[in-house]
């Protein structure tokens, strides 16, 4: 997640959309990642949001199972580099669709605020549509900006779970605990979770590491907090931003198996 920039228009400073944009996002086209040197079923596939951008994604399909997972990824590189952590989510028993923003891997176009949202809202599309999963089958997993992205698109929906990875409670905190505070009254309000996950009816589930610093673990608190059904609030000792997985990858993966198994037991 990266600072928020400036440029002088008539004398005054000015943040556009566009800028912010231009400040937060970093994708990186192609593949990386070979999808075929993993053990999974990993397919690559491209479908088009409400605007006409065709962006891509791998899917992984899991026999017999009925939950979908919607792995929305961070601000930098694209989605290849994330199949080991999909890949893992797979092995939890899910479908799990990771999907790479505009202007990301395969896809075309350029990321925006609105745009990822859009991304975001036809890969959810996609999932029920083109895979047949319910609304109720699917949990959205965010990261780092996408939590953001996951936050926004599970207002009001009737998702099975949301799980939010090192997430930010909005563009404006960013700024403050950069030490930013001249820009807050030219910066909009972007990406603002705090107030978006009281729309949230879904369980909820945050995982940060309390050495995070770019996005600090008092946002995945204030987060699990806010939203209306918290269930898990964990913190990785020792972890940074960029860390969380590396350092404690049985924990990290044992906090989402536990909370899916919650979510079984919720259903019953």
């Amino acid at each position: 997640m990266a600072v928020f920039c400036t440029t002088l228009i008539g004398g005054l400073p000015w943040i556009s959309p566009r800028l912010v944009s231009w400040a937060t996002f970093f994708p990186e086209p192609g593949v990386q990642l070979n999808p075929e040197a993993f053990p999974a079923p990993i397919e690559t596939v491209y479908l088009e949001t409400e605007d006409s951008v065709r962006i891509s994604g791998f899917f992984i399909p899991r026999e017999n199972s009925r939950r979908a997972v919607l792995f929305l990824h961070g601000n930098a590189g694209n989605a290849s580099h994330r199949l080991p952590d999909a890949v893992a989510l797979w092995s939890l028993n899910a479908n799990v669709l990771l999907l790479d923003y505009r202007g990301y891997g395969l896809s075309e176009g350029t990321p925006s605020e609105i745009g990822v949202y859009r991304d975001a809202e036809a890969a959810l599309s996609y999932l029920m549509k083109d895979r047949g999963f319910s609304i109720e089958e699917i949990v959205i997993f965010g990261r780092s900006i996408g939590s953001a992205v996951a936050v926004h698109i599970a207002q009001e929906k009737s998702v099975n779970g949301l799980i939010l990875i090192s997430p930010l409670t909005s563009g404006r905190d960013v700024a403050r605990s950069q030490g930013l505070n001249w820009a807050l009254p030219i910066m909009g309000d972007p990406f603002n979770s705090r107030e978006k996950i009281r729309n949230v009816n879904a369980p909820v589930m945050v995982i940060h590491g309390d050495r995070d610093e770019i996005l600090p673990v008092e946002m995945g608190e204030t987060l699990h907090h806010e939203a209306p059904d918290g269930r898990g609030f964990f913190v990785i000792p020792g972890a940074g931003h960029n860390d969380l997985i590396e350092r404690a990858s049985d924990s990290f993966f044992g906090y989402i198996r536990t909370f899916f198994a919650d979510l079984e037991s919720s259903e019953e």
